[in-house]
């Protein structure tokens, strides 16, 4: 009876492993989408309404297009507190644990975003915008098209896992 009980929940942790994974991986594609979708809002306020960053920030923040990017909120907080954009952008990217763990690679674009953004006249910021949206769309095309390869192939090879470990118990 001890057995059988170890080798279900040896195969259901395996499982519940792989879910695990797979939901990880679409997180990823969430964070992804959510930045483009933030930058592209963004391009299209500095487009018409020539926006400053700080209240460009904020207005992002305010409809709703940065998500659940919390950096946002943390760099207008250190902007109105007398940090330049830069660097209060560059250390709020830096210390969000939850967006790194995600998008570990794709942080330095991030980066390298709001160094760029405020840097040169408008039609230089609009491309700055275009640029870097380009970038994480295609990340999140990657990303797509890996989770579409790859997703049910994580809770399978735990499933796997877990049936082999469950043999050797037996």
């Amino acid at each position: 009876m001890i057995k059988i009980a170890a080798i279900i929940l040896i195969v259901s942790g395996c499982v519940f492993a792989g879910r695990y994974i797979s939901a990880f991986q679409d997180k990823k594609a969430d964070i992804l989408e959510e930045t483009a979708m933030m930058i592209s809002f963004m391009q299209t306020r500095l487009r018409y309404d020539c926006l400053p960053l700080l209240s460009l920030l904020r207005a992002t923040q305010e409809s709703g297009k940065a998500g659940s990017l919390k950096f946002v909120s943390i760099c207008i907080e250190k902007s109105e507190n007398g940090m330049p954009f830069p660097s209060a952008w560059r250390e709020s990217v830096e210390n969000d644990a939850e967006l790194r763990r995600y998008i570990r690679n794709a942080s330095a674009y991030l980066i390298r975003f709001g160094n760029d953004l405020g840097t040169t006249d408008l039609e230089g910021q609009l491309s700055c915008c275009e640029y870097y949206e380009t970038v994480f769309r295609n990340e999140l095309s990657d990303r797509k098209e890996h989770n579409k390869k790859y997703s049910k192939l994580y809770p399978t090879l735990g499933a796997m896992l877990g049936i082999w470990a469950a043999i050797l118990i037996i």
